[in-house]
């Protein structure tokens, strides 16, 4: 198939796209969680990278590079969001256990993104990276070119700012707690 591509053979882009398009697809919705046409767009763009660079495809990494570009341009496309990452006020709310412990939505959000606030921007990303976008810390460590100790680091310190945070604002060690766990 890699030979048929570098010949310029549309059957073989067929065939590329018949076989890996649900690899794509899975790999771009991973990250890009809650943005299926952007994950949609980001699969055909991955195919149009393939066909422009057909010459530099090599047989049995065909795969490999396929995932490769699609993670880099979904975190392209997150990266672009930077500056607004979406820290809404449902985002980040903490799960609590019986009507004694109810906690306002909005009031815990607040209170999260406070806590988020006073972390390194790079910190803050990283937080959001793992929790709010669900990748791994190893893919997010890899799209911020971070050391894998690093960002294990900064995760684990930044649930302690929280868990800080939330108990000096009045939530108590159960709800800090139960942050810290899910961590």
């Amino acid at each position: 198939m890699v030979k048929a591509l570098r010949r310029g053979e549309l059957s073989a882009l067929e065939e590329l796209m018949d076989r890996y398009t649900p690899y794509v697809s899975s790999v771009a919705s991973r990250i890009l969680r809650n943005r299926p046409a952007d994950a949609e767009e980001l699969t055909a763009d991955v195919f149009l990278a393939a066909w422009d660079n057909r010459g530099k495809l090599r047989p049995g990494k065909l795969k490999g590079w396929l995932g490769a570009v699609a993670r880099n341009r979904a975190f392209n496309l997150l990266r672009a969001d930077r500056d607004t990452l979406p820290l809404e006020e449902d985002v980040l709310t903490l799960e609590t256990d019986g009507p004694d412990r109810t906690l306002d939505k909005k009031e815990t959000a607040r209170v999260v993104n406070q806590a988020l606030a006073r972390l390194d921007r790079p910190q803050r990303e990283l937080f959001v990276r793992h929790y709010y976008y669900g990748q791994t810390v190893q893919e997010a460590a890899l799209a911020m070119g971070l050391n894998l100790s690093t960002a294990k680091t900064w995760l684990r310190r930044g649930r302690e700012e929280l868990k800080t945070i939330l108990e000096k604002e009045g939530y108590g060690h159960e709800a800090a707690d139960n942050f810290q766990a899910h961590g």
